[in-house]
């Protein structure tokens, strides 16, 4: 008999094992057998998967963690499983966001539709919308900025002239997150630009997220307090 089929023979052989420091060693690989595990199920509100989780929570390892990943996906995981020190991943939740044109100039028309159809109505969204009308309606306009605040001269006629000071921060609250949840107000930088362009620029560092994720986090805990009262699921952001 060669060496080759020696080998062979050794391979297919029970593993031998050897102690040594506290730590065991083996003289061949060994696999875990996993778990069945179920498919995974995307939703894309937050009502979708409470009301998964409250119809087939026993159906799975608990308790349920429910991570709240940030302002527009959730994940849900089953507990460790005991045999192969890994959970299951049943659900996941990803929001179907619109695009907001942030950060870049656009003409006064299309920032008044954006403003009215991608924002929540707050009063100084409507004090935004009723500048930008005005200015709209009119055929030109000068700007005066001073580094601090911005005026607009709008013509009104031959004759007449309206100045109107504009705030260069405004508070608002865009739809940037699960629309079951309130949507997080945050500052942004308003510009005119002659030529008739005006663009909103994101001024609070990325803050909203953090509220965001909180508004989430609260929605689920409301709608599950039930089962987070009975230990059988937990929420995390």
């Amino acid at each position: 008999m060669d060496r080759t089929a020696i080998e062979k023979i050794v391979e297919l052989g029970a593993p031998n094992y050897h102690e040594e420091n506290g730590y065991k060693y083996t003289d061949k690989k060994l696999n875990v057998i996993e778990c069945p595990r179920v498919s995974e199920l995307t939703f894309h509100t937050l009502d979708g998967l409470i009301y998964a989780l409250k119809a087939e929570y026993k159906n799975f390892n608990g308790p349920l963690l429910i991570d709240v990943n940030d302002e527009e996906s959730v994940t849900v995981y089953s507990a460790i499983q005991t045999t192969d020190r890994k959970r299951e991943i049943p659900y996941r939740v990803s929001a179907e966001l619109i695009e907001i044109p942030f950060n870049r100039k656009l003409d006064y028309e299309t920032m008044m539709i954006t403003l009215k159809s991608k924002f929540i109505q707050t009063s100084q969204l409507l004090e935004l919308v009723q500048l930008l009308g005005t200015i709209t309606e009119e055929n030109s306009a000068m700007l005066a900025d001073d580094g601090f605040t911005q005026t607009v001269v709008v013509r009104k006629g031959i004759a007449m002239k309206d100045n109107k000071v504009v705030n260069p921060i405004v508070r608002l609250k865009p739809y940037r997150t699960f629309n079951e949840v309130d949507q997080p107000e945050s500052e942004f930088l308003v510009r005119l630009s002659e030529g008739g362009y005006v663009a909103l620029y994101e001024a609070d560092g990325g803050a909203w997220t953090l509220q965001a994720r909180r508004n989430v986090a609260d929605y689920l805990k409301e709608n599950l307090a039930d089962l987070i009262e009975s230990g059988d699921v937990i929420v995390v952001e």
